[in-house]
């Protein structure tokens, strides 16, 4: 009888710890921000919301044809390995540079992250490209092509996969190595800028992949999920 009775503490016992255990790791492991040093445990919607803005945001397609200055097309959130690639028919030449594509955090140059990257044709009405992917010791980096062709469609395809940069236009290919490292974060994507004029060209079949995994904050969403509960509650009151 002591013996059952032994059997049965040690089963509660055991019971009880695995309950412990679990408990404690389903709230160790929720997903949380960290702003200013503090960890800002996440709801379930606000984790939802951080899953279906890391997916929206990884990633972009886009035609924008004929090119225009000032022309934002889209937001990703960079990561430092991605590939881009895009179609490109230049349909004459300028004497100034000419903006293509331009991803930034915001200004032209040359800061980190403002050319994360950045497509012209450099100035002297050519058609040679100018592709800046940008460096943390210096944010012009990237290197120059030779021309492409007038009226005719050549594929650009970038790869940036850790210190290997990769750049193929056409058949041709331009390799480099990546200094230290990329930048990481909210960019706005511009097809053309407005601080060049546009380039005469037409660019479609726009991608952008992120290769390596963005770490999106959560509390600026958190902050859009209540500001839109806000909203809606105030439309309710006011239809009420």
């Amino acid at each position: 009888m002591k013996k059952e009775n032994a059997s049965v503490f040690w089963t509660i016992a055991l019971y009880l710890a695995l309950s412990t255990i679990c408990v404690t790791a389903k709230k160790l492991y929720r997903p949380y921000d960290v702003e200013d040093g503090i960890a800002v445990e996440a709801d379930d919607k606000c984790e939802v919301a951080y899953r279906q803005c890391k997916a929206n945001t990884n990633q972009l397609s886009a035609s924008p044809g004929l090119l225009v200055p000032n022309t934002k097309i889209g937001e990703v959130y960079g990561t430092a390995d991605y590939t881009l690639s895009f179609d490109i028919t230049p349909t004459g030449t300028i004497p100034d540079w000419a903006s293509i594509l331009h991803f930034t955090n915001g200004g032209n140059c040359c800061k980190f992250g403002q050319r994360s990257p950045g497509f012209w044709f450099i100035q002297g009405s050519t058609t040679r490209l100018h592709v800046r992917i940008g460096d943390s010791t210096d944010g012009n980096w990237g290197f120059d092509t030779d021309d492409l062709p007038l009226f005719a469609c050549t594929k650009i395809t970038l790869e940036c996969k850790g210190k290997d940069v990769k750049l193929t236009v056409g058949k041709k290919e331009y390799t480099a190595t990546q200094p230290t490292k990329r930048y990481e974060g909210h960019l706005d994507v511009y097809a053309a800028d407005n601080f060049n004029p546009a380039a005469k060209a037409m660019v479609s079949n726009l991608e952008y992949t992120a290769l390596s995994t963005a770490v999106i904050p959560l509390r600026h969403y958190m902050y859009n999920l209540q500001d839109e509960e806000m909203n809606v509650a105030h439309k309710e009151n006011m239809d009420n």
